[in-house]
């Protein structure tokens, strides 16, 4: 797993795309799949200890116009129930009720458009949906998204101290070069 600029209790979440894909002169499309992709998870237990998962059924899309990053649009579906972590406890303890509840809720979702501020959408997690603003980092090869949470928002007020109050999502999605139009 990638460590990033993590801060005390937080659930982090990668998204690495490699399927890309051109839609119309001006935009691209990449494809987020299992595979090719990874969405990862960080949760810091006291604060301190990180526990590492990966979810590993997700599909979901990013189209954006190369030459102007505030035109993009995303979709991202997430299968709750493939969450892998070292520790079984653990993950059942994460997919159980007192957290993700993935028995009641096995998918969560975003779906949201950029801005000049970033990607606004909507984020539907544990049966809530509200709206939610990711800040964007565009490189000549990837796309990153960060975004937090309070859990509390979300309906997910069990074990504060195991897992802090605070989500932090980071999706990350590696662009291609459009293909280019031909002789």
């Amino acid at each position: 797993m990638r460590n990033r600029f993590l801060l005390a209790p937080l659930i982090v979440i990668v998204v690495a795309g490699t399927h890309a894909h051109p839609t119309h002169a001006t935009e691209t499309r990449v494809d987020l799949v299992s595979g090719p992709s990874a969405v990862d998870i960080r949760i810091y237990r006291l604060g301190l200890f990180p526990l590492d998962g990966q979810f590993a059924r997700f599909h979901g899309w990013l189209t954006y116009d190369p030459a102007n990053h505030t035109d993009c649009r995303v979709q991202l579906r997430v299968d709750v129930t493939g969450l892998t972590m070292p520790s079984s406890v653990m993950r059942e303890r994460i997919l159980g009720p007192e957290f993700l509840d993935a028995a009641r809720y096995p998918t969560f979702a975003f779906d949201g458009a950029c801005t000049r501020a970033g990607v606004a959408g909507d984020l539907a997690l544990h049966g809530v949906t509200h709206p939610f603003m990711l800040a964007l980092d565009w490189h000549p090869a990837s796309v990153t998204a960060i975004g937090s949470l309070r859990r509390a928002a979300w309906g997910m007020t069990a074990m504060p101290i195991l897992a802090g109050p605070t989500v932090r999502i980071e999706v990350t999605a590696h662009l291609a070069a459009p293909a280019s139009a031909g002789p």
